[in-house]
């Protein structure tokens, strides 16, 4: 029987990631932490262990100095947030950035155990909002192509933002081969409580959870839908991590019983404010992974290795 396969996959956002919703000093607080705290954790962690990862990351992450203008892009105007870059006030990167962290990027690449950094888009708009233009979306991906290539890579791998998927063709023309959503119910728009309870009771119940689901799309490239979010924001505060921590060891044994894919995702940010927790539980989870490829029943790879 072949082995299983394992992903673990970052999305790394930095202020990114919220901007639009949220933009306190609580929040920028724990966005610097993941830049100086997290990050170097979780790289240690996984090189102990000789564990490859992706980084979806944020192109704009991988600058080091912007305008904070953009007026390179084409218009972006969601109706929550119809000024996208006003709080991005440009300048150079002094190592407290929210918006740039270059520096951090540098130590991914330069990681022992061989990491892949992947696309996030370029300051992480949704693909499926219809005030996305496909010029934009192109716009998005060809900037963080770019920046992944000054680093010595190529942009094999996409995830979208907030899991939702669109602009497909685009993609195929800049070069991707494989990308991530979230599961369906997980999208933002259906998230409501019914789907919320029932993610809520999965987790806090380490029921196994499904592996992920790989398809063809009609370009050619690799969908791959789903995976356990790994996180103790919000309502899952109250979840022990050794219920998380089980929930992700059935899932390892499922790909390895049903030679499937495993995908553990989360946010560098997930791992600010109270780290120690989640590090031991993510340092416990990569230790089972280790074993089980040590006995030949577990592959772990990047996004790019399903490609």
């Amino acid at each position: 029987m072949p082995p299983g396969r394992f992903i673990i996959c970052f999305d790394y956002e930095l202020a990114w990631g919220r901007f639009d919703k949220v933009f306190d000093e609580r929040y920028l607080a724990q966005v610097r932490l993941t830049r100086t705290k997290s990050v170097p954790s979780l790289l240690e962690i996984l090189d102990r262990h000789h564990l490859p990862a992706t980084w979806a990351v944020v192109g704009h992450l991988m600058l080091h100095e912007c305008d904070g203008v953009h007026a390179h892009l084409d218009p972006y105007r969601p109706p929550h947030f119809p000024d996208w870059f006003s709080r991005d006030c440009g300048g150079v990167d002094d190592g407290n950035s929210v918006w740039m962290a270059r520096d951090t990027i540098e130590r991914i690449v330069s990681c022992r155990t061989p990491q892949e950094l992947a696309s996030h888009s370029f300051s992480h708009v949704d693909f499926a909002m219809t005030e996305l233009t496909r010029e934009r979306a192109r716009q998005e991906l060809e900037l963080t192509r770019q920046q992944i290539a000054g680093f010595g890579q190529k942009m094999v791998s996409h995830v979208f933002p907030r899991g939702r998927s669109g602009h497909l063709d685009v993609l195929k023309e800049l070069g991707v081969q494989v990308y991530r959503i979230a599961y369906r119910e997980q999208s933002p728009r259906r998230a409501r409580f019914a789907p919320k309870l029932k993610q809520f009771v999965a987790e806090a119940w380490p029921f196994t959870p499904p592996l992920v689901e790989l398809a063809l799309d009609e370009y050619g490239m690799l969908g791959v839908e789903g995976g356990m979010f790994f996180s103790r924001h919000g309502h899952r505060r109250v979840i022990p991590m050794s219920s998380r921590v089980a929930r992700v060891r059935k899932g390892l044994d499922a790909a390895v019983q049903r030679s499937g894919v495993s995908l553990l995702w989360s946010h560098p940010g997930d791992f600010a404010g109270n780290p120690t927790p989640m590090l031991a539980g993510f340092e416990e989870i990569c230790q089972r992974a280790a074993k089980l490829r040590e006995m030949g029943k577990l592959e772990i790879v990047p996004l790019r290795g399903l490609a």
